[in-house]
């Protein structure tokens, strides 16, 4: 299709926008690398393959908070999986008129919400509740199986954790998963129904259809919740240790640099270790996306028509 002068045009003029956001985040990952030179030259792989923190004396190793926040992550995205295909679904097929408007207002607004009201909320309700409803008779009933061999204590933990990012994610996975259960053409909705296919099957194959899109959102709700902070600095516990249990305070990168960078400066390589676990973070959240967001355009250009 020729294109425009106007259209030649306005692609032109979005191009500085579209090299100042690249340079902002190459400028981001540069900043990160270079603070980080100082303590990957000091400890090396070691600093990744331990976990410690004592500034005092220049000890560092920052694998619990790495695999902190992989694992709330999972937990996060296993949680907004459920909620979110359910609610998308939910909206699509099953509300009408103005209340699929009303709801859909109020997913939107959810998605809006300031972190810190989730964490707040999740640091007084749904910890005592995870603690006496879900941990407390899965140790009971699981004390063999290592991810629930710990007794949950204060409740706040790991699982807490990453169910209270997953609530939190619901809106904006949700939102994607229903784009492109909604942008399905139509013919196939209405092949489904030819055949004669029930409302269950027919909802079963369109689903199918969307599968990488669920995938890529999902793909990015974990990669949005490597980075999430207020939510998971109050209520995993911020404990310095490693364990294959879930119920156990543990730490994730965000909630180590929340807690320890105001005064890393005091400390020598502290500051740069700090950087080093962001680094890490960045990267793999970076790649995440990027992957993501490739799923979706091949998607569409498969199915979207």
């Amino acid at each position: 299709m020729p294109k425009s002068k106007r259209d030649k045009l306005f692609f032109t003029s979005l191009i500085p926008f579209s090299i100042s956001l690249l340079s902002m985040l190459l400028l981001l990952v540069s900043i990160l690398f270079f603070n980080s030179i100082e303590s990957l030259s000091a400890y090396g792989p070691s600093l990744f393959a331990k976990t410690v923190w004592d500034p005092e004396n220049s000890v560092y190793g920052v694998l619990g908070p790495i695999l902190g926040t992989i694992i709330t992550s999972l937990i996060s995205v296993s949680v907004s999986l459920v909620l979110s295909l359910s609610l998308a679904i939910t909206i699509a097929e099953y509300l009408k008129g103005y209340l699929k408007k009303i709801v859909s207002s109020i997913v939107e607004f959810m998605g809006g919400l300031p972190t810190i009201i989730y964490a707040v909320w999740a640091s007084e309700y749904l910890v005592p509740f995870l603690k006496n409803n879900v941990m407390k008779p899965l140790h009971t009933s699981l004390p063999f199986i290592p991810l629930f061999s710990c007794r949950p204590i204060t409740g706040f933990s790991t699982f807490a954790a990453g169910v209270g990012l997953g609530i939190s994610t619901v809106p904006y996975v949700a939102s994607i998963i229903l784009e492109a259960y909604e942008n399905i053409p139509l013919i196939y909705r209405e092949a489904c129904y030819g055949i004669g296919a029930t409302k269950y099957e027919a909802i079963k194959t369109l689903l199918s259809l969307t599968r990488p899109a669920i995938i890529a959102a999902l793909i990015l709700g974990f990669a949005r919740s490597l980075g999430e902070t207020t939510i998971v600095a109050l209520t995993i516990g911020n404990s310095m240790t490693l364990t294959p249990c879930l119920f156990a305070p543990g730490y994730t990168v965000s909630a180590l640099v929340a807690s320890q960078f105001a005064n890393a400066f005091l400390y020598q390589h502290a500051e740069s270790v700090l950087y080093a676990s962001m680094l890490v973070t960045t990267l793999i959240s970076i790649i995440l996306s990027l992957y993501a967001s490739k799923l979706i355009i091949d998607w569409r250009s498969k199915v979207v028509v």
